[in-house]
């Protein structure tokens, strides 16, 4: 699709009558040098404008001149320092064909099935592997040749020293910093004498480019999203899918970019929403989304151009900016005792909502910025994802201020360098609120909430979960406007609750790190409580999908709450096993290991509920201790099949599975 033809009608309507005939040139020209100036800021580390204007800089050439010679540029020139390596990329690495419109998009996927993946805001990187062997890592460059950096590569722990077998290939991806990440990042640096960082995209460029202080390197993450199989001795294999491809990424120990695949219009707008969610959180900086079509033979079918592959298309929300004043900064407690600043700033109108509040995530940012009272901030709004922070654009005298002291119970704040927080866990009513609301959540009682719950807690009836169940019907009298059937049906639905799945119970104790998810899949190897509140870190760790963090973070957050964990078993409360758990033990698919793939005629969650309750356990690869693939697709040349044959696992489909579980056929 060309990118001029995804610029809205009116708005290249209004670019064209803009400008007279006289003046056109000199526009283009002021264009393509503005274009040029940013470019190279941007991949220097230090750009100058926010990205929607950056966009909005080549939109408007595209419309005046569609085929420029600047639109055409990938990246920028390499560093001409005489210590800094230059190399050649033996394929060019190209840049991306991108829209704003969700029915371009559409019409670019037509009927095909397309595979999302993030599109992350960091730095392009090529990491090259002989014999297995990682020999290489290279910027992106101009795209036909990078900059060496394979010794800071070397300290990125998602980029792999070695992989599986021997291979020879290339691999590439986005290298990028965590918002977490960063703000230690910029405290380290702050303390070596180095100039704070601005952003985590702009410091992923700046380390990048400098000769020194390598060991930096180790805050940045690495998203793999292609290779190409090359070289002498062993190539790596070819696939058909972009599915099968990301497979054999995951499995040789690359981290992914959410990568899934998409069937059609519906999936495609659900990744979008998805994609939205994980953008409003703001933990990776994101930008948007990458759709590639599934079939790789149609990527070799339709090529590439000089910028861009015609097999990809990736979609940005159109942001919107503007400059505002910062009027205040408040602090505000949550359930997990974390102080959050929020920016209060003179009203902006943003992609059809006023916008008077900007988060500021956590204490470091504000450090980080030196954000205070008076600064002319920048912020941007991407359709309806929550406005973000993007930078000061003028600074106020003065430095920033941290509180000292919780603003809801005047404890002590402790700081973790990043975070401040209030250790009054029991005692903070701001805490205590959020306990209670999130249980009231994960517990469904319905009609009660936060308006019905603060009158009960104001009255003294309230203080913790198990008080809710010590409660009778005369108690809700004190809700203003509530009456004996409120009263009644507000009873009934907290009683009801106290019998409720063990996954609810856990998540309903508020554990940092810990959703409903994490506690199902625990429960599927811990099958009750008792044997959860025994695990220690090292055994969740063990588990696929548990790092070193989380678990040290379930357990002691389980610590942590014993008293309260008693307190609800005492007042009635009563924590119930899925069958998948208890059945671990005796279930006819006992101790036995499964693996999913392919098309299924049932829903894919519920072959993993049939297995989970039969007391089997569920894989994500082929191994040696691989029971049997289920699948519908026995030829299938997928990467999970081919290991399955090459292993001798058996291949089951959904009847075999259902006759093992039912008895009318073997499990072995």
């Amino acid at each position: 699709m060309d990118r001029s033809q995804q610029v809205s009608t009116m708005q290249k309507k209004v670019i064209e009558e803009g400008v007279e005939r006289p003046l056109r040139a000199s526009r283009i020209s002021e264009l393509a040098h503005a274009i040029m100036r940013h470019k190279k800021a941007y991949y220097a580390g230090k750009p100058e404008i926010s990205d929607a204007a950056y966009d909005a800089l080549e939109d408007e050439l595209r419309i005046l001149a569609p085929d420029h010679p600047v639109l055409q540029i990938v990246g920028v020139g390499v560093s001409t320092a005489a210590a800094v390596r230059k190399v050649e990329h033996a394929t060019p690495m190209l840049s991306l064909d991108k829209t704003y419109e969700v029915e371009d998009l559409f019409r670019w996927a037509g009927d095909r099935p397309v595979m999302g993946t993030l599109k992350v805001d960091g730095n392009s990187l090529s990491v090259v592997y002989e014999h297995g062997r990682l020999v290489v890592a290279k910027t992106r460059g101009n795209g036909r040749v990078g900059e060496d950096v394979t010794e800071k590569a070397q300290w990125i722990a998602d980029i792999p020293r070695e992989i599986d077998g021997g291979l020879n290939c290339e691999i590439r991806g986005e290298l990028y910093c965590t918002e977490e990440n960063f703000l230690r990042l910029s405290d380290e640096m702050a303390q070596m004498g180095l100039e704070r960082p601005t952003s985590p995209r702009n410091i992923v460029a700046g380390l990048l480019g400098r000769k020194v202080h390598f060991e930096l390197s180790r805050y940045f993450s690495f998203f793999a999203f292609d290779y190409i199989p090359g070289g002498e001795g062993r190539a790596a294999p070819r696939f058909k899918t972009e599915v099968a491809k990301f497979e054999w990424l995951g499995k040789v120990g690359f981290s992914l970019p959410h990568p899934e695949r998409l069937a059609d219009r519906k999936d495609i707008e659900r990744y979008l929403e998805y994609v939205k969610g994980l953008i409003a959180e703001d933990e990776i900086g994101l930008d948007g989304a990458v759709f590639s079509y599934d079939d790789l033979a149609l990527h070799e079918e339709l090529g590439v151009t000089a910028h861009h592959p015609r097999y990809k298309m990736s979609f940005k929300w159109q942001g919107q900016t503007a400059v505002s004043t910062v009027r205040e900064i408040t602090w505000a407690t949550s359930r997990l005792g974390i102080v959050t600043p929020v920016a209060v700033i003179d009203p902006v109108f943003l992609s059809g909502a006023s916008i008077t509040n900007i988060t500021l995530h956590n204490a470091a940012h504000v450090k980080a910025f030196n954000l205070k009272k008076g600064d002319r901030i920048e912020i941007v709004r991407s359709g309806e994802v929550i406005p973000k922070f993007l930078g000061v654009v003028e600074a106020a005298h003065g430095h920033y201020h941290w509180p000292a002291k919780c603003p809801d119970c005047g404890t002590q704040l402790v700081s973790d360098d990043v975070r401040l927080k209030c250790p009054n866990a029991t005692g903070c009513p701001a805490q205590q609120l959020g306990a209670i609301l999130n249980w009231i959540r994960c517990a469904e009682i319905d009609d009660l909430n936060e308006k019905r719950l603060v009158p009960l807690m104001d009255a003294g009836l309230v203080s913790t979960m198990a008080d809710l169940y010590k409660l009778r019907e005369e108690d809700f009298l004190v809700i203003p406007q509530t009456r004996e059937k409120m009263a009644a049906k507000l009873f009934h639905n907290i009683q009801a609750s106290k019998m409720l799945p063990l996954a609810s119970f856990l998540n309903g104790l508020g554990i940092e790190g810990a959703g409903r998810t994490t506690w199902e899949k625990l429960i599927e190897y811990f099958p009750g409580l008792h044997e959860i509140q025994g695990a220690t870190a090292g055994e969740v760790a063990a588990i696929e999908g548990f790092a070193e963090k989380s678990a040290n973070q379930i357990v002691t957050g389980l610590a942590a709450r014993q008293s309260w964990i008693h307190e609800l078993l005492a007042a009635g409360v009563n924590p119930v096993a899925p069958v998948g758990g208890t059945a671990a033990l005796d279930g006819p698919l006992a101790g036995l290991q499964f693996v999913i793939t392919g098309a299924l005629s049932a829903p894919r969650a519920e072959v993993e509920k049939w297995i989970k309750q039969a007391g089997g356990k569920l894989a994500s690869s082929v191994s040696k201790n691989t029971h049997a693939v289920v699948t519908e697709e026995p030829d299938s040349g997928s990467t999970k099949m081919k290991k399955a044959r090459e292993l001798g696992v058996k291949i089951w489909n959904e009847q075999h599975l259902k006759d093992a579980i039912t008895g009318k056929g073997k499990s072995s």
